[in-house]
């Protein structure tokens, strides 16, 4: 009959369709199923290093600055202004200095200077102030006056010096020596300040009316 060939061609077609529904749910099954959430990217966690707390500068002047000096340690020169010289001498924490205008007015002051402070008095004067990298700045007192000052770390023979005690009745003068070599100093040896007389630094004397007088270099 002629209605057999187009119903033979349907039946092909039904299997065939069925076969390729078959396989594309087999693949479907197969493959995983996706989250439709967009991919989140993962980013690895570095490992924090602990970062030190940094140890706070010394600030000169509120006590936590240098320690005591090791040894003799001399700052010597002029005060600002130029009106006096300063020489201050420290070893392990103690101090004196020694300030004058080269005519009537001194001061001998001791005390300490530690942790980044000095603070030195003495019965004609005072001196407060500060030290670090090589200087030393303040204020110091000497009777009446006041001056404000910055003096550097210097070598011998600048420094600070005095007659020898056991011969003060022949000579009782101080001085402080500058770094360039020169002389300020006050003489009392009659009673009456004045100008002292430049010793000789070579042997740390002085000649007066015949009679060598040492003189010593004054050290805490």
């Amino acid at each position: 009959m002629k209605f057999k060939t187009p119903l033979i061609t349907l039946l092909v077609g039904i299997v065939l369709f069925g076969t390729i529904l078959g396989v594309n749910l087999g693949l479907n099954r197969d493959e995983p199923e996706q989250d439709n959430a967009a991919p989140v990217a993962t980013v690895p966690l570095e490992t924090a290093s602990a970062t030190p707390t940094p140890t706070p500068t010394p600030t000169i002047g509120d006590g936590s600055g240098p320690a005591a000096t090791d040894g003799t340690v001399t700052y010597a020169g002029s005060v600002d202004g130029g009106g006096s010289s300063l020489a201050i001498v420290v070893n392990d924490g103690k101090a004196l200095a020694y300030v004058c205008d080269g005519r009537v007015v001194e001061a001998w002051l001791n005390g300490t200077m530690a942790n980044g402070l000095i603070s030195l008095t003495g019965a004609a004067g005072s001196l407060n102030g500060t030290y670090g990298n090589g200087k030393v700045t303040g204020d110091v007192t000497a009777g009446a006056k006041q001056w404000h000052f910055t003096v550097g770390v210097v070598q011998p023979p600048a420094g600070a010096y005095r007659s020898a005690q056991g011969l003060r009745d022949k000579l009782d003068a101080s001085w402080v020596v500058l770094p360039d070599g020169s002389q300020v100093g006050v003489d009392r040896t009659d009673g009456s300040p004045g100008p002292a007389q430049a010793f000789d630094l070579a042997s740390n004397s002085i000649t007066v009316n015949g009679t060598t007088v040492p003189i010593a270099r004054a050290e805490p």
